[in-house]
């Protein structure tokens, strides 16, 4: 049953490229990554758990794949998990970009009800987009595709957002995020996509105390409306929609 508690949950995943080539990158992305989730821990009242996922590349290239550390609302124990992600190993230029996210979508344990957002991390395209060098030139291992892995991630109802640490990884990520409904943030746009997402945050939870109360009526009347709410609640009938809006975009009520 749906509850009130629910609805300031948000869930936030990183999916990050931990192979060699990151070496140089990867302390700066770290950095960023932490200043995300504070900034986003003070953008509005939200219930917010985090959950990482490393990957690399299949083999011959690499032994390790993808590696999922479990969402816990413990901000300081996800801050740790990533500062102590470590470049290493990989093999050809692509990576196993398409199963982090594939993880991501379904091996984390995302709350039914929480706005859900997934962080894409890394310097290089998925293996099978025309990438040179590429060790499985007619497509990934896993099968999977950039459509196929955003239909993954959309029928998650997963919003990805990607901070593309080169310019081969511009038009990969780039779509990938777009078919989500995110963006793609180049290398140096760290605050534009922190902005980007306290935005999501204000917009979805800026006005929670209104929510609730839309929310305690729709869920005790047997047929709701719109109109009826508003006369009660003493305000207009397009608030109320809204609010229903967000309610209903993460399934806390039927409208």
């Amino acid at each position: 049953m749906t509850t009130m508690a629910q609805i300031n949950e948000f869930d936030l995943a990183f999916v990050v490229d931990t192979t060699g080539s990151m070496a140089s990158l990867i302390a700066a992305a770290q950095r960023q990554m932490t200043e995300m989730i504070d900034a986003l821990a003070r953008a509005a009242q939200v219930d917010m758990q985090l959950g990482v996922v490393e990957y690399r590349d299949h083999p011959p290239q690499d032994t390790l794949v993808s590696r999922t550390y479990a969402f816990t609302r413990d901000l300081r124990a996800a801050k740790k998990t990533l500062t102590k992600l470590q470049a290493n190993g990989g093999g050809d230029g692509p990576e196993a970009v398409f199963a982090g996210l594939v993880a991501a979508s379904h091996e984390l344990r995302w709350r039914p009800h929480a706005r859900r957002v997934a962080v894409l991390v890394g310097d290089a395209p998925p293996h099978g987009v025309g990438c040179g060098g590429d060790g499985f030139p007619r497509g990934c291992p896993s099968g999977e595709t950039i459509h196929s892995t955003s239909a993954k991630l959309e029928g998650g109802n997963i919003r990805l957002y990607a901070i593309g640490l080169t310019a081969e990884v511009t038009q990969s990520f780039g779509l990938l995020a777009s078919l989500t409904g995110g963006k793609l943030f180049a290398s140096g746009q760290g605050d534009a996509a922190i902005g980007q997402l306290q935005s999501l945050l204000c917009e979805e939870f800026g006005q929670l105390d209104f929510d609730k109360r839309v929310f305690d009526h729709w869920t005790k009347t047997p047929a709701p409306a719109v109109e009826c709410i508003a006369e009660v609640l003493a305000t207009t009938p397009a608030q109320v929609a809204a609010a229903v809006s967000r309610l209903a975009c993460r399934d806390l009520v039927v409208a």
